[in-house]
């Protein structure tokens, strides 16, 4: 019976270094693959996994860096990551209004004075992140990178205060960072009751039918 057997030798360790030399310095020149979300940059740098995105979204990232994001500007961003990743450019999208985010809430904190218009912008994309979230029901890939933006949101970003509606229906005050966070797990509960539901109606319909 023949076996693969695995390349051993000096030849097969050169070229293992090879490769492992090119994936280092892709990761540290911030070279993320195509369907991955681009993690915040630290400050002042412009990492190469989000080109794609700024060659995609120009308008996007000029408007977002002049700090005078229009509706219009927003919208294809927006309606991208609300299609899910049944998109192609979802992940594009996503990395995109992460950045967006990051770079509107640093930009209200150093005003020090309440932008009503980018509360509202803010409370939008909370919502249209737990919305994607909810539903990625078949793409556990899609939720992670959702998860993933998420968690940078609330680590990276300065707090804004947004209104947030409680499990009851009642608006109080939230922070921007916690919200965001907080509809992300809001969704993945939902989707895990939607998921508990099904798999019982499953055993309960195998059960009649056997």
């Amino acid at each position: 019976m023949n076996r693969t057997q695995l390349a051993t030798g000096p030849s097969a360790v050169a070229v293992a270094l090879v490769l492992f030399s090119g994936a280092t310095r892709a990761g540290a020149a911030g070279e993320i693959g195509a369907g991955a979300y681009c993690p915040l940059p630290a400050q002042g740098e412009r990492p190469a996994c989000l080109e794609p995105a700024r060659a995609e979204y120009g308008e996007f990232f000029n408007a977002v860096e002049r700090g005078a994001l229009s509706d219009a500007a927003a919208a294809q961003v927006e309606a991208t990551v609300a299609a899910g990743a049944d998109s192609d450019q979802a992940y594009l999208a996503l990395s995109s209004l992460a950045y967006g985010y990051w770079q509107l809430s640093k930009s209200a904190v150093a005003a020090q004075q309440r932008n009503p218009e980018l509360v509202e912008r803010l409370e939008r994309w909370n919502a249209l992140l737990g919305m994607a979230y909810d539903d990625a029901t078949d793409d556990e890939a899609w939720r992670r990178a959702l998860r993933s933006a998420a968690k940078d949101l609330q680590r990276r970003a300065p707090p804004i205060e947004l209104r947030c509606i409680d499990d009851r229906g009642e608006t109080h005050p939230c922070d921007s960072t916690d919200a965001v966070m907080r509809g992300i797990d809001a969704a993945a509960g939902r989707v895990g009751l939607r998921g508990a539901l099904e798999r019982l109606l499953q055993r309960i319909l195998g059960s009649e039918a056997s």
